[in-house]
């Protein structure tokens, strides 16, 4: 039977958000999440330098006509790397709050997303006339800096193989 507080054997809450040892949520879950607080840091920090760097790009080569349309290539490349890579973040945080259950849903529709995301962009940049090596190159930045960012993030996470039961035994057998 349920518990008033939702952590009876009945509880819908995933197996890896029930309360651990210390009442709380378990410690895989609380690393998981200070991961994701910090892969929001990073890829803020990241998404401003790319945006940065587009825009010389586009000013750059529009003064020497090297990018075509560049007062509408620097908004798609823009908008779609802001995506993408906030994208990443709100896949992630979102699979970690909802469990072990639900994490090859969360995966497999933040990558169909970002598929999407990168083949509208450059299928309608194409189609408007804009110059598609922009934001071609800046998504292709994009995707590996939100990869790179993620499996380091993730690597530095000290998470348990086996989280000690509650009020099992603590010593060795």
């Amino acid at each position: 039977m349920s518990t008033a507080h939702g952590s009876g054997p009945m509880s819908q809450q995933p197996a890896d958000e029930q309360p651990g040892p210390t009442g709380g949520t378990s410690h895989n879950t609380a690393v998981l999440i200070d991961s994701v607080a910090r892969l929001r840091r990073i890829l803020t920090i990241a998404t401003g330098v790319l945006v940065a760097l587009e825009l010389l790009w586009c000013v750059g080569g529009g003064m020497t006509g090297g990018v075509a349309r560049p007062t509408g290539t620097f908004p798609v490349a823009a908008v779609a790397t802001v995506l993408l890579l906030a994208s990443t973040w709100w896949v992630l945080a979102r699979m970690v709050r909802s469990g072990m259950g639900l994490m090859a849903a969360w995966m497999g529709g933040g990558y169909l997303a970002r598929i999407s995301l990168l083949a509208l962009a450059l299928l309608g940049g194409r189609v408007i006339g804009l110059d598609i090596r922009v934001i071609g190159v800046s998504l292709i930045v994009a995707v590996l800096v939100s990869v790179f960012a993620e499996v380091t993030v993730l690597a530095r996470a000290r998470i348990l193989a086996v989280e000690p039961m509650k009020g099992g035994p603590t010593g060795r057998f």
